[in-house]
Order: C-alpha cells, then sequence, then structure tokens
C-alpha cells in the first residue's frame, strides 16, 4: 500500500516520495511523460529520447504542459519541437518538479555533438513553420516555448553541446532552471542564435560551463534577463551581436569577460549586478553597442574593465555608465522607482486545487462551469488540458481564489459576439473582487482567443496584489485590443511577467513589469498601448508593434522603462498616421531606455513629447542616437531619456 505524506508546498500537495519544494499538478492539467502512452522511466541508466521526443511531437502546437516528475532521464540524440511530418512547431512547455530533482542529462560522448563547429542541442523549440520558412525552427512565430523547474546536463566529452536551442517569440521563459557541462566544453547553456529571437524571459537560472553561457544573435527582438548565475564560461558569460539585453541581477564569476556584444547595433542595460573572477587583464563588459550600467560591481577584472566602442574605461562605484550620451534632464540621479520582486503564489494542498468542469445539460457554452468552480470556495481554479473553455459572461474572481491556472488551455469567446462588441463599454471576461487583505492572486499560463472590440481581459476592482504572468492571446478586433483596466479600488500592487498581450491602462496603481509586450500590430493610434495615469510604473523589457503611443505617462505619473525594442515598421497603417508620438509625457516623471527599429520610408516626426506646466517639448529623430552609428537612419537608440530637460536647441515648441 503506497502512502500519502501530506507535504504542502509551492500549489500542490506531493506525494512520499517527493520532497517539500517539488512541483505538482493534477493529472488532468499536464501531460506526464512517465505515464502511458509515453512510459518514460527516469533513474533506469535505459535510453529515453525516443519516448520523449514521441511525447513532443504529439503535444507540440497545442500549448499543453510536458510534466517531468523526479529523476535522471537519459538522452542520447537531439530533442526537437516538431511534428508528425517534421515540422518546426511552437507552444509547449517542459515542467520539471524542481530544478535540482528533475534531470535530462546527455550521454557522455554521445553521436553528434562531438565538433563545436556543427553544434547540436539536448532541447530545440521551434517557430510554426509555414511555405517559405527556414528550416533551422528560427522565425517569429515561436511562441509559449517555456522551460520551469528543471536542469539540462550536456555531460561529458560533448564539445558540440548546446543545452537548450531557444526559439522564442513574443511570450515564453526560461525559469528556475539550471543548464550545465559535465566537464566544462560545450558551445552555449542557452542559444538563440536562429532567425530573430525573442523577446523572452530568463530568470533564476543558472549555467555552469560552456563556451559561452547564453548566445545571443540577429537584431531582433531582445531578451530580458534576471536573477542569473554564470560560472566557468570559456569565452563569455553572456554574447549578442545586434540584438538587445534588459539585465537585472546578473552575477558572473568567469575569468573572461562577463558580455561581450560585437557589433554597433546592439544594446544593453545593465542593473544591481555583479561581475567577479576577472582574469587580470581581462575586460568585464566588451561593447561595440550602446551600454547603461548602473549600481553595477566588478571585482578581479584589470581596472579599466570597461570598453564601449573602443574606449576604455573604469566602473565607479555608485556612478552610472551610459554610452552614447543620455538626453534629457540626466543628472546621475539613479532610479526613479524602487524594484519590488514578483511574488509567488504561495504553498497549497491537493484539495485546494478546482478543475473547470464539464457543462450541464442546457448549458450552451462553459460559462456556468467556469462560475461555479470559482465560487467553490477553493485556493486554486485550473482549466484541464484537451478542450476549448468559451465563455459568454464575465466571470467574477473573489477573495477566497489565490491562482487561477490556466494550464496552457484556450479561453475563448466563441460566438458571443454581442455582449463583447461595444467599444465604448468594454465588458471584461475576469473581474477581480473583493480581497480586503487578502493573499495575492495569480493568473498564470492563461491562453486567450476573444477576438472581440467590447472585450478587456481583466478588470481590477480589488485592494490586494495581482500577478499575471506566462500568458498571451489574440484580443479585441479592428485595432481596439483591451486587456487590463483597473478602478480606484485596486490599490495593491501589480506584477505583469512575461505577457503579451495589448492595451493596458493603469490608473493610480504600483506596476512592476518584466518582459512586458503589449503590442497591439493593427491599431490606429486612438489609444495607447500602455497608460500610465497618475501611477508608478517600472518596466524591465518591453517590446511594441503597432501604431503610437507605445507609452503614455500622465497625470502626475512616473514610469521607469528599462529597455525596449519598439518595431516602428510592424504597424499596419501606412503611412504612419500623421501627428501621432511613440512616447507622451504630460505633467509626469519619466526614465526611458529604448530602441526604435524603422526600415520604412517614413518615420515618425516625434518620438517623445513632454508637456509641462503648458510648455511642451519635442524630441525628433534628429535629436536621438542612431541605433547603428550612422546619422540620418531612421532607427535610434536611446540608452538613456530623462523628463524635466530642456532640448538643447533642437526644435523645441
Amino acid at each position: 500500500m503506497s502512502i500519502i505524506l501530506k507535504v504542502v508546498v509551492l500549489g500542490c500537495l506531493v506525494l512520499a516520495s517527493a520532497k517539500a519544494g517539488d512541483v505538482w499538478f493534477p493529472a488532468d492539467a499536464v501531460v506526464d511523460v512517465t505515464k502511458p502512452p509515453y512510459a518514460v522511466k527516469p533513474d533506469d541508466g535505459v535510453d529515453d529520447t525516443e519516448a520523449i521526443q514521441r511525447a513532443i511531437t504529439d503535444n507540440v502546437d497545442t500549448g499543453r504542459m510536458l510534466f517531468f516528475p523526479a529523476g535522471i532521464y537519459d538522452v542520447s540524440r537531439p530533442l526537437v519541437s516538431k511534428d508528425r511530418d517534421g515540422k518546426w512547431r511552437a507552444h509547449i512547455t517542459f515542467q520539471g518538479v524542481g530544478r535540482d530533482r528533475t534531470v535530462l542529462r546527455l550521454a557522455d560522448r554521445a553521436a553528434g555533438f562531438g565538433d563545436a563547429k556543427k553544434p547540436a542541442a539536448v532541447l530545440s523549440t521551434g517557430s510554426h513553420w509555414h511555405e517559405g520558412d527556414g528550416l533551422d525552427g528560427g522565425g517569429n512565430k515561436a511562441f509559449r516555448n517555456q522551460f520551469f523547474d528543471l536542469t539540462i546536463d550536456t555531460g561529458s566529452g560533448n564539445p558540440g553541446a548546446i543545452g537548450i536551442a531557444w526559439a522564442v517569440s513574443n511570450q515564453g521563459t526560461i525559469k528556475n532552471a539550471t543548464i550545465r557541462s559535465g566537464d566544462g566544453a560545450g558551445v552555449a547553456g542557452i542559444s538563440m542564435r536562429r532567425k530573430i529571437p525573442g523577446p523572452g524571459l530568463i530568470k533564476n537560472v543558472t549555467v555552469n560551463g560552456f563556451d559561452v553561457g547564453v548566445d545571443v544573435g540577429d537584431i531582433q527582438y531582445g531578451v530580458t534577463i534576471e536573477n542569473v548565475t554564470l560560472t566557468g564560461q570559456r569565452v563569455a558569460g553572456i554574447h549578442t551581436d545586434q540584438n538587445l539585453l534588459h539585465v537585472r541581477k546578473l552575477f558572473s564569476q568567469n575569468r573572461v569577460p562577463a558580455i561581450v556584444m560585437t557589433r554597433l547595433e546592439s544594446g544593453l542595460t545593465l542593473l544591481d549586478s555583479r561581475l567577479t573572477g576577472g582574469a587580470a587583464d581581462a575586460l568585464a563588459i566588451d561593447s561595440d553597442g550602446s551600454v547603461r550600467l548602473r549600481d553595477v560591481t566588478v571585482d578581479g577584472y584589470r581596472p579599466k574593465s570597461l570598453r564601449v566602442r573602443g574606449v576604455e574605461s573604469t566602473l565607479v562605484a555608485g556612478r552610472e555608465f551610459i554610452a552614447p550620451a543620455p538626453i534629457g534632464a540626466f543628472a546621475g540621479a539613479g532610479a526613479l522607482l524602487p524594484v519590488e520582486e514578483t511574488p509567488e503564489p504561495r504553498a497549497c494542498g491537493r484539495d485546494d486545487w478546482i478543475a473547470v468542469g464539464a457543462r450541464r445539460d442546457g448549458e450552451p457554452d462553459d460559462t456556468e462551469a467556469m462560475r461555479r468552480a470559482f465560487s467553490a470556495g477553493k485556493r486554486t481554479v485550473y482549466f484541464p488540458l484537451g478542450r476549448v473553455y468559451f465563455l459568454s459572461d464575465t466571470i467574477e474572481v473573489g477573495a477566497s481564489v489565490e491562482r487561477v491556472a490556466g494550464m496552457g488551455s484556450e479561453i475563448s469567446l466563441g460566438a458571443a459576439e454581442a455582449p463583447f462588441s461595444n467599444r465604448a463599454k468594454p465588458r471584461p471576461l475576469f473581474r477581480v473582487t473583493g480581497g480586503e487583505g487578502a493573499e495575492p492572486l495569480f493568473f498564470d499560463n492563461m491562453f486567450f482567443n476573444a477576438q472581440y472590440p467590447g472585450g478587456v481581459l481583466f478588470e481590477n476592482d480589488s485592494p490586494r496584489d495581482l500577478v499575471i504572468r506566462n500568458s498571451m492571446g489574440w484580443v479585441g478586433g479592428g485595432g481596439t485590443r483591451r486587456s487590463y483596466r483597473n478602478t480606484a479600488r485596486a490599490t495593491g500592487r501589480l506584477f505583469v511577467e512575461d505577457v503579451f498581450l495589448p492595451g493596458w491602462e493603469f490608473t493610480g496603481q504600483r506596476v512592476w513589469a518584466r518582459q512586458f509586450n503589449p503590442e497591439n500590430w493593427d491599431s490606429d493610434g486612438s489609444e495607447p498601448q500602455v497608460t500610465n495615469r497618475g501611477g508608478r510604473l517600472w518596466v524591465l523589457g518591453f517590446k511594441t508593434e503597432g501604431a503610437a503611443p507605445f507609452l503614455a505617462t500622465t497625470a502626475g505619473g512616473t514610469t521607469e522603462l528599462l529597455g525596449a525594442y519598439n518595431y516602428v515598421s510592424a504597424a499596419q497603417p501606412d503611412p504612419l498616421p500623421a501627428g501621432l508620438v511613440p512616447y507622451v509625457i504630460e505633467d509626469s516623471t519619466v526614465a526611458l531606455a529604448f530602441t526604435a527599429e524603422n526600415f520604412r520610408e517614413h518615420d515618425y516626426t516625434v518620438y517623445i513629447r513632454e508637456t509641462r506646466d503648458g510648455r511642451t517639448i519635442d524630441w525628433k529623430g534628429a535629436d536621438l542616437p542612431p541605433r547603428n552609428g550612422r546619422q540620418g537612419d531612421r532607427s535610434f537608440t536611446v540608452p538613456l531619456f530623462t523628463s524635466g530637460g530642456e532640448l538643447n536647441g533642437a526644435g523645441s515648441r
């Protein structure tokens, strides 16, 4: 007889064979690879490659989570995210129970991993392939490719090994993971060198060994990195050619440079980091691109440990380093806003979970089934895999619910066009209510198909803290796309992490966002993609497509934007609507670091418009540093703009 030990851990109740801290999910929420039809057996020393690959092939492009219980899984060949026809597909999550408990281990001296000039990855995700796309899995449709709570071990004697070849687009995370080489050899821990990688989030990750810890190629779309430890690299901790790095809490212990950037177009924002262990003659950071460093400590490297565009400098503790020079009112004041860490759900037991169940007789969709689940008094409401959930009215989420786990299942408005078509009075899909003194509420791994112009995904009418993370979807219609708004009762904190959803309106809220992608590609510019009205908004990693405004800060708000990629070319209106401005500041305080990329023949006349005490100052493209160093180009990199300054003689009005 098996004995159940009730150990409370993160979001679960675990079995006696597990340990405190292990992650657990209900059986109908995940695809457990140790169960039939895959029946993978960890810890038996037998090669698991074929069965794991079958699980990937059967479930790629579904959003499902492949769950790997504790143990060592033996791998001898590359695992690839391809379907039965051999085509690259996206939308798949690899979920372990803990980074020290679930290990995918490559065999020592495995065939195909011996040549560093022809590298192979233990795990490769891909972009959804269409006719005309490349054959290597790169592309801009690599949505929802995710890794959580596991270790990838590339073994020994595999100099051509890559831990994870990560294709990711708009939304995807590697979190709570270790990628390690058994003997230090290998090409890269995380490789993002295929076509146009990002945006994506790498968080709470350790990389041990390899030539490069994190290797990012191409010119689009940027990667957000937070709380990452790099040790034992042989060429560089992080390398990029032309791409953008938005980094906080990087801990590198290496004799080689912590960061190498080899092209003018590259950009780095680096905060709250420590780079140690360097050889006495080595640089800590070697960059041909733009750089902003704040609260970065360097130890062990040569005195002039920073080289930017050929000029060597000494990092001075407590002083920011910015190149090219900042614009606006910069006075070395440092951070505008304090940083707060994204919370995690508190522990709960198996009895605290409830599934959204089946429809009852006469129910035309899943609205009432959802209401039954959300009113049952359970702390976690989840959406079992295997079906689409159709919604036709607002679901209220009260104080008893602490977590809504979408599990990658689709939540669709289906035929419910009428109740979600009034643009002037948008109806929420989820309204957060009650909650005075309640625990934070989490929306996890949600996927929406809500393509009517009168909907808003989340309406926050509660004073509790709210976290929306690892979520994306197709929202709104006709250019009107709204994902979030809040009422005056929403006095708690809001955390947004790894989200690809358009249309956010914050009114008087305190917001911390990481890997925030609010793009609205077919907008006409009548509504900003993000509005901060009198609130406090901190963002690490921001990507937009569609017409400006990208971000408007009004009514005494404060916004600190730490690294952004604004894809100006990716807007449906052509030419761009006259008079629109990407960054709007009205009697507010703002610090911006962004890259604007434009391959069109026309551009916005003004990029930043600041109105203060009735006076307006315009910052035009000619006032901004060109991304590639060539004046007159229509792509710009601004390592730092701060509000409150003068235009230094260039075109104010």
